[in-house]
């Protein structure tokens, strides 16, 4: 026994647990415990499943939004009432009020979801929501979520008790409900009319619950292509901007390579002046070394004619 509350409260803190960090917990847990010396225990905390997106939001459920949780299941509980005590009446305004207290409830979950950084999918939002209708369906089903162990999601056809087989990760932590007291054995006309109104109630359930998963899907759809469309859009605008940057870096190219070539062609033109100048320094430079010699020689002929104008005065 004692084995067996260890296990409930070992699983209640691991499905607490974001997704991404169950399994590696579970394991480490398990390890632990059976270095602890519990083998058995060991084995059976390895054994737990990781839950399914839609069970771990109602887990979330249970743990962080309780009394929500418990609205919707009191409403479930007085739409069986009244399913018993043949009120139309009173089906028709409990249905109604469950649709919407379903579709409020699930968006809580989801808040309360991504308050933990795990976003629940369309998918998973729509199995959350089924989830929540078999509980309200089944008393049984009630307590398997009330107890935040859910593995994955239940399925109710409104007629048939809910299939837990496999539902919960400790089954043995939530007792079995004492059996319903019967008011007293129905006629056969009675019960024939209680098996029909239950099963046109569960057929509106099921067409509501189709219809709204279709009508999610869609709006899901639209939303979808919404933002395809807005991305399209987005990158036609940069494609443009990026084909104008780039003719005007083409032409800007094209501009500095008429630039360049001119420039090459002035600098050939440059070196050959050059060249032609350097020939006409060298030209003249020997043409003043000449004038210097020739200049030399006429200051010494001048110097000689002096020297002789001397000697004859």
């Amino acid at each position: 026994m004692m084995r067996a509350m260890d296990l409930a409260a070992i699983a209640a803190e691991l499905y607490a647990l974001a997704p991404a960090k169950f399994t590696a917990s579970r394991n480490a847990q398990a390890k632990q415990v059976l270095a602890d010396g519990q083998p058995l225990l060991s084995k059976q905390i390895a054994k737990l499943p990781k839950p399914s997106a839609a069970a771990w939001a109602v887990n979330v459920l249970a743990r962080q939004r309780p009394d929500q949780l418990a609205e919707v299941l009191d409403v479930g509980a007085a739409l069986r009432e009244a399913q018993e005590d043949l009120d139309p009446q009173r089906m028709r305004e409990l249905g109604q009020r469950r649709n919407a207290l379903l579709s409020k409830v699930v968006q809580e979950a989801r808040a309360a979801s991504a308050g933990l950084d795990v976003k629940v999918s369309d998918a998973a939002a729509s199995e959350l929501d089924q989830t929540l209708r078999a509980a309200t369906a089944d008393p049984r089903a009630a307590e398997a979520l009330r107890s935040g162990l859910l593995v994955r999601p239940l399925v109710s056809n409104g007629l048939e008790p809910v299939d837990l087989e496999g539902a919960l990760a400790v089954p043995g932590a939530v007792p079995e409900l004492a059996p319903v007291v019967k008011r007293g054995t129905p006629r056969p006309e009675e019960a024939t009319a209680t098996a029909a109104t239950r099963s046109a109630a569960a057929d509106r359930a099921r067409k509501k619950s189709e219809e709204a998963a279709r009508r999610r899907e869609r709006e899901s759809a639209e939303a979808e292509l919404r933002d395809a469309e807005r991305s399209q859009s987005e990158a036609e605008a940069e494609l443009a901007d990026a084909d104008a940057q780039a003719r005007a870096a083409a032409a800007r190219a094209s501009n500095v390579a008429d630039e360049l070539a001119e420039l090459r062609r002035r600098a050939d033109k440059l070196e050959q002046d050059l060249e032609a100048a350097k020939r006409e320094e060298s030209h003249a430079g020997r043409a003043r070394r000449l004038a210097e010699r020739l200049v030399e020689q006429e200051r010494r002929a001048v110097g000689s004619a002096r020297e002789r104008l001397d000697r004859l005065s």
